[in-house]
């Protein structure tokens, strides 16, 4: 019996196979084609993207192309810009030392400081002069300086200022080279805002060769140099007793 319904289902089985496997090759192939349906529209979509990346490339070098174009000329302007500033300040920088000059050689600007007269004495060694007796009258700017000297030396002026009861230094010129003998001016590096009742100093490294008399002045002195910012009492300077007067001062523009 079972052998006989075994002998009946084997060809069954065998039909049924024939039958299904035409439809998983149909469905294979249905994907296939839907597959491919991708792929090109995939393809297409990268052909597109490539299309509009050489576009967005090819903008962005003209972009940059110009941007150079510019860059050049704003470079060119900023050159020519900057060479004529240049050009601008010499030309009133040497217009402004020789009206300085003209001023000084002409005796135009306004001088406060001892005569600048033929004196008899020189310290001829280091030595800080403050000048009590001629203080700045007006506010203004100091241009330079004028000394009779018996001989070549090195210089600083210094401008101090009257805070409380003492002298504070607020100022120090450079390093003046005097090469010459007898009457001399000379201008400073750069001028310098002064105010009414400022006090002058000068300072010899070297050695002092500013001539002075005594008995019609008030320069006071000491051993030491008084640097920027330094302070004194003008009681601790010395020769109060001597009244010193130096051929020596500044020029400058006062109101």
């Amino acid at each position: 019996m079972f052998r006989i319904l075994y002998l009946l289902a084997v060809p069954c089985i065998l039909i049924l196979s024939g039958c299904q496997t035409p439809l998983g090759t149909q469905e294979l192939e249905s994907r296939n084609q839907s597959l491919q349906q991708q792929l090109d529209m995939a393809q297409n979509n990268i052909r597109n993207l490539e299309s509009e990346q050489q576009q967005l490339q090819h903008a962005l070098d003209e972009s940059n192309r110009v941007l150079q174009i510019i860059g050049k000329e704003k470079s060119s302007r900023f050159n020519e810009s900057t060479q004529l500033r240049s050009q601008v300040r010499h030309f009133v920088q040497t217009q402004i030392d020789v009206y300085k000059s003209f001023l000084v050689n002409n005796n135009l600007l306004d001088y406060v400081g001892g005569e600048l007269v033929k004196r008899k004495q020189y310290d001829n060694q280091p030595i800080m002069l403050v000048d009590l007796k001629n203080e700045i009258p007006h506010p203004g700017v100091l241009t330079g300086i004028g000394a009779y000297f018996v001989k070549p030396t090195q210089m600083t002026v210094k401008v101090l200022r009257k805070i409380d009861d003492k002298l504070v230094v607020i100022w120090e010129s450079r390093n003046l080279n005097i090469s010459k003998t007898g009457l001399i001016k000379t201008r400073f590096h750069v001028t310098v805002g002064v105010e009414k009742g400022d006090v002058l100093g000068y300072y010899f490294p070297k050695a002092a060769t500013v001539a002075f008399d005594k008995g019609t002045g008030d320069t006071r002195y000491l051993s030491r140099n008084l640097r920027p910012g330094s302070s004194i009492n003008p009681s601790s300077l010395e020769g109060e007793e001597q009244q010193r007067a130096y051929s020596i001062g500044v020029y400058g523009l006062l109101k």
